[in-house]
Order: C-alpha cells, then sequence, then structure tokens
C-alpha cells in the first residue's frame, strides 16, 4: 500500500513530536528536540479532537504534580508571545491582536513549569500612551506578524471571511522592553523577531528570541473538529521513576456563557482615544483534562472528563474543581476537547505508551500472530508500533506566488525508508526577511499545517505535489519552507527557498497618510481615515488623482520618519493637515 499524506476519517493528525524541558529535583535543563530514542526510551502518542482557534498546551508532571516535561504548546503562545507583551491584560482583542499580555491563556501549565522571564512593557516611555492601542509610532518597527486592531465590523469579515491584515505594509508595532524592578512573567516572550531598528526598538529586543527555549515544542495551532495526535519520548529512567500524569490545557476566546459573561466596555479597558477598536475576548476560563499512566506497559488511559478550570486573569496555577458554571456541550467549556472513539476507545483526552522497545520486530499487520483476536498482529488493541527514526528531507522545493497573501509551495515527498508508518501530514514554515530558513533557525517561523482544500488532491510519496501558505502580507520577501511528519511524530529536514509576494491591489488603502500617521500618531485616527476616504472617493477616479497618489507614495515615507520623534513638528504637522482632514470628511459624509 502506498503511504498517503491525508489521513482516513476519524484517524489522528500527526501535530509535531519533541522533547522538551525535563525538571529533575530543583534543576532546571532544556532536552533538544530528537530524531532518534536512546534504548530504552519511550514513545507516547497524545489523542484529542479540539475545536478550532484553541490554544493549547501539554505536558507530563510526576505522581505528586511536580513538572517533568513539556509536549507541546500551540504558537501564539510558545513562539508569538501573547502570554507576555505590552500593554494590560484587559486590552480588547481582534483578528492578530499585537499588545495586551494574555496572562490567562494556559495558566495551569505555564505556572506548572517553574520557569519566569522578564515582563514586557512598551517601550512608548510617555504615560499617556501607556493604556493605549495606538500612539507608538515613536518606539515601533516593522511588524512582521501582528496587525493593528480592529473594529467590530472589519473584525467579522477580516477573522471570518479573508483572515489577511487591513494594513500590514505601514503597522508598526511597540516590541517592548524589561519591566523596571526585575518583574517577571510566566509566560515567554516572542521570538519571531530577526530584524530590529536602532532607536525605535529597546536594547531588550534583540534578546527576546534567546528567552524563549520552547522552540522544539512550539507547533502550529490545529485546524480543530478533527482527531489530532502529539507524540514525544520520555526517558526510561523516567518512566521507571513512578506513574505519570499526562494534562492538556485549552483555552479560546470569548467563550462566554451565562456564568461568565462580560461586556466590552465594562470588563474589557476601552482606548478612550480609539474607542471603536477592538473586540471583546474575555470569557471561560481554560479547563484541564488529565490522565494516570504508567510508561512502562504499553496501554491506553483515556478520561472524558475535565480535572478543572483556571483562574480567568491567570494569576497563578490553581486549578478550580469541575462546577456547573463550565459549559460542557456546543463547543463550549469543556466541550472545548470533543469526545470522539478510536481503536474501541472513547474519550475527549487519551495518551498511549507504547512500552518499552523489546527489540523483536513486530508480527506484520493483519497475520494476527499476536494472538489477540484483533487480526492486526501487533498485540497492542489495535494501537500498532513505532519505529523513531529520521526521515529523507524533500529534495527541493520551489515557490509560486498566487495572490498577494497567498504562495503555493510545489515539492516531491520522498518514497519511504527507514520507518513503516504511514505519513501523516505537511508542515509549512514562513518569516520574513532575507536570513535563510533552515532547521537551526526555524523556531523564529511561524508554521502552518494546511487543511486539504490547501493542497493538490493526493500527497503521494515520489509524486509531484503542493499545498499552499496563506496569511502573508503583500510586496514581502518570505523565507518559506516544507516539511513532512509520519503517524509516528517523525519529521523530515526543512526544505526552503526564497519568494517575494506581489502587492497587494489597494495595499495603500490603510497606508496613504503616512505623514498624517506620524502627526496623529495612528493610522486609524478620524481625520487620518477621512483623509483616506477621500483618496480613494476623489484621487483615485481619475488620471491627475492617481498620479498624485503615486508621487505622495515616493516621498512621504521618509518625511513621515523625520517628523515621528518630533513633538514640535508633529503638532505643525497637525496644524497644517486639520483643516484638510476636516474638508475631506466634510466632502465623503465620513462621520466625525
Amino acid at each position: 500500500m502506498i503511504p498517503m499524506i491525508r489521513m482516513l476519517p476519524m484517524l489522528p493528525r500527526v501535530v509535531t513530536r519533541a522533547a522538551g524541558c525535563l525538571a529533575l529535583g530543583a534543576g532546571l535543563f532544556t532536552a533538544p528536540a530528537t530524531t532518534s530514542a536512546a534504548e530504552g526510551d519511550i514513545l507516547l502518542e497524545f489523542h484529542f479532537s479540539p475545536v478550532r482557534n484553541a490554544q493549547i498546551a501539554i505536558w507530563l508532571e510526576d505522581a505528586e504534580g511536580n513538572f517533568v516535561q513539556d509536549v507541546f504548546v500551540t504558537q501564539a503562545t510558545g513562539r508569538l508571545g501573547i502570554g507576555n507583551r505590552p500593554g494590560r491584560w484587559d486590552f480588547l482583542s481582534s483578528w492578530r491582536f499585537p499588545y495586551g499580555p494574555r496572562t490567562g491563556v494556559l495558566p495551569v501549565w505555564a505556572h506548572a513549569r517553574g520557569r519566569t522571564y522578564p515582563k514586557l512593557v512598551f517601550f512608548d516611555d510617555d504615560p499617556s500612551d501607556l493604556e493605549s492601542l495606538g500612539w507608538h509610532e515613536n518606539t515601533s518597527s516593522p511588524e512582521p506578524y501582528f496587525c493593528r486592531p480592529l473594529t467590530d465590523n472589519e473584525n467579522t469579515t477580516i477573522s471570518t471571511d479573508t483572515m489577511t491584515c487591513p494594513s500590514p505594509m505601514t503597522f508598526q508595532s511597540d516590541k517592548g522592553k524589561f519591566a523596571a524592578g526585575g518583574a517577571t512573567s510566566v509566560y515567554p516572550p516572542r521570538n519571531d523577531l530577526v530584524m530590529f531598528e536602532d532607536g525605535h526598538d529597546s536594547e531588550d529586543a534583540p534578546k527576546l528570541s534567546m528567552l524563549n527555549e520552547l522552540d522544539a515544542i512550539t507547533g502550529a495551532t490545529p485546524m480543530g473538529d478533527e482527531p489530532e495526535l502529539v507524540t514525544t519520548v520520555v526517558s526510561a529512567a523516567m518512566a521507571e521513576a513512578g506513574p505519570l500524569r499526562a494534562r492538556i490545557e485549552i483555552n479560546i476566546e470569548h467563550d462566554e456563557n451565562p456564568d461568565w459573561e462580560f461586556d466590552r466596555e465594562g470588563d474589557h479597558y476601552v482606548d478612550p482615544r480609539l474607542d471603536s477598536y477592538g473586540v471583546e475576548y474575555m470569557g471561560q476560563p481554560s479547563v484541564v483534562y488529565q490522565v494516570e499512566l504508567d510508561a512502562t506497559q504499553a496501554a491506553f488511559m483515556g478520561t472524558d472528563a475535565y480535572a478543572g478550570y483556571s483562574k480567568l486573569d491567570g494569576s497563578s496555577g490553581e486549578l478550580n474543581p469541575p462546577d456547573a458554571s463550565i459549559s460542557t456541550n456546543g463547543g463550549s467549556g469543556a466541550d472545548r476537547l470533543q469526545l470522539y472513539t478510536l481503536n474501541g476507545e472513547t474519550f475527549r483526552f487519551g495518551v498511549y505508551s507504547h512500552g518499552p522497545d523489546s527489540g523483536e520486530d513486530p508480527p506484520p499487520p493483519g497475520s494476527d500472530d499476536d494472538g489477540d483476536g484483533d487480526g492486526d498482529g501487533d498485540g497492542d488493541g489495535g494501537w500498532g508500533s513505532c519505529t523513531i527514526a529520521p526521515l529523507a528531507a524533500i529534495p527541493d522545493v520551489e515557490l509560486e506566488p498566487i495572490d498577494f497573501d497567498t504562495v503555493r509551495v510545489h515539492f516531491t515527498i520522498p518514497e519511504p525508508g527507514s520507518t513503516d508508518a504511514d505519513l501523516s501530514n505537511v508542515v509549512l514554515y514562513y518569516r520574513q526577511g532575507l536570513m535563510p530558513l533552515t532547521d537551526e533557525n526555524a523556531g523564529s517561523a511561524v508554521q502552518q499545517v494546511p487543511p486539504i482544500e490547501q493542497c493538490s488532491d493526493d500527497l503521494v510519496p515520489g509524486e509531484p505535489a503542493w499545498c499552499e501558505v496563506t496569511e502573508l502580507f503583500g510586496n514581502y520577501d518570505y523565507q518559506i519552507g516544507v516539511s513532512y511528519e509520519d503517524e509516528c511524530g517523525n519529521e523530515s529536514p526543512i526544505a526552503a527557498a526564497q519568494v517575494r509576494t506581489p502587492a497587494q491591489q489597494f495595499a495603500q488603502v490603510d497606508g496613504f497618510c503616512f505623514v498624517a500617521t506620524a502627526a496623529y500618531g495612528a493610522q486609524w485616527t478620524d481625520r487620518v481615515r477621512a483623509l483616506r476616504w477621500f483618496r480613494d472617493a476623489y484621487l483615485e477616479t481619475n488620471p491627475m488623482g492617481q498620479a498624485f497618489v503615486a508621487f505622495y507614495y515616493s516621498v512621504s515615507p521618509p518625511l513621515a520618519r523625520a517628523i515621528a520623534d518630533d513633538p514640535l513638528s508633529r503638532a505643525s504637522a497637525r496644524a497644517v493637515l486639520g483643516p484638510l482632514a476636516d474638508l475631506a470628511r466634510a466632502s465623503v459624509g465620513a462621520p466625525r
């Protein structure tokens, strides 16, 4: 049978495999990701089916509840630093929101690790800007991932439909600095930054990626609404030390119910200068599932009951016992992990241990040489057997821009070699800039596991195939890579290439008024919006206006940067632009 990438219905899709942080006694050290297991080490499979857009962490504890090993964390928390970034924790949210630490995202996991990092605050030292969604242009640099805050209407359209950023070419963000006095956070900062600007980034910004050590266990956010599989290897010594407890924590934004109901204005912080921007994010806190297992035994342990829920603000790792305030259906609350059946077991979270490797080859599938009557020949009730081994590299990759935000990645997966496990999925990586993407620096890249509709019909080893990277910015240089994984969690090296995305049609819709943005402190203020609307309604509709717009784009960015740092120059620009913006508002009927 030819191994296929796409799994049959109800079979799990591999997310990632790694070894993580191990705690022995009071010590903590980082174990590197491995492509082979030492003799006696044991493979564990973690099975679950999450809802969409969930943040997830999986880890192991000993019988006394002490943290022993990271297994997996989704990249918004593990790579992009949403738990530790500048701004208030109760800032409103939106698609790819840039500010406000989400301290309640996965607090049980974060506190259990026993690790702290410097807390980030705005590099902007103007007290009036520290509680603002905007007005940070003087301490901002180009943003490789996050976008400006959105209005309710924009959030519905962009996050639901287009999944693109409204102003990628002009939005810049404040990357933050370490808080004074040694304040700490239990969440890591972002580690995707590779370029910095003197004067616009703090001296702390280049240190962020060195502080974040979670590359090996961070992976793409699961697509949701289908079974997932994460694997890891534990040492023989850890398995033999006694029973282990496997935990999974899951959370989603705005998961409200009658007991956890929040208002935009009353419970979140609304920026009075930008009060139409940002949407609600608070809802039910994260929930945790757990199972106890003896890793030395080849067996499955699963549960359909959650163990408890976290504190909403994430101020501690305390686990509140289950109660009637948490929803249990509709993909909400405890139903964020969905009930499903695999290999005769029905569960929401389950762990299968392959037990110690006997060193003997298993009987061939279908032979029933194991005598257990299930006809699979593996003696484990249908869970199969795995070998941890490296996969051959994809020989080369070609990149084809499809749209301003989409690149098609062409590749051929090698024929099966050292393992007998079926292939499971491909992983796409992307990062802005000209630095080549390699396995060594892939921790700074964003990952995507593309759904079926973003790939060629059948991804068959030995035959040409393609998958699409989406949610990119137009007119940017990108390093894009691809790897593939099998059902045992083995992953190939990354094959990568460089491409420049085409410019977005009307890409300057939110970036026309460079000077006005510098003068008013944010590109989405009323006067700046009025100037954009005037451009769209009048200037872009005739050749003379279009020529003026093209000229403006060529000369205004340097001028904008020149006045951005000078309060007197900004005030002078506002004095000149104010009457023009008011006239523009009146001419297009824009609201005041």
